[in-house]
């Protein structure tokens, strides 16, 4: 009874189709024409001229990117995000019970991917 319970524990992990193909976090470039223009993100410094950040699906529609520079009005920009298509190979494998409501969008948030992975954030000088 316990192989059983680990087998099926083994594979309801494994089936979420969007955090396999589409994986848990996205890869985010930012860049400004504005030399010495330093990113944040939640306070953290993230570089100076170009960035890249890699963030959780879980948490990424509450990212929020800003561009700052000395003598300057900072930029900002919220990351928007969308439906990953992914996820609805779930649908075969359990009717997306598992697969999609309770991994892709409550566990990983794999459910969603973001609208743009580049972004090129100028403070007004």
């Amino acid at each position: 009874m316990k192989s059983v319970a680990i087998i099926l524990a083994q594979l309801i992990l494994v089936t979420s189709c969007a955090s396999m193909f589409s994986g848990t976090s996205e890869k985010i470039k930012l860049r400004s024409d504005v030399p010495g223009t330093t990113f944040y993100l939640d306070n953290e410094e993230l570089g100076t001229d170009s960035a890249t950040v890699k963030v959780s699906k879980k948490n990424l529609a509450d990212t929020r990117f800003i561009a700052k520079k000395t003598g300057c009005k900072p930029a900002q920009v919220d990351v928007e995000t969308k439906f990953d298509a992914t996820s609805l190979w779930g649908l075969l494998l359990d009717f997306g019970i598992v697969s999609i409501l309770v991994i892709d969008w409550g566990i990983t948030g794999a459910v969603k991917e973001a609208e743009r992975t580049s972004y090129v954030l100028n403070p007004k000088c």
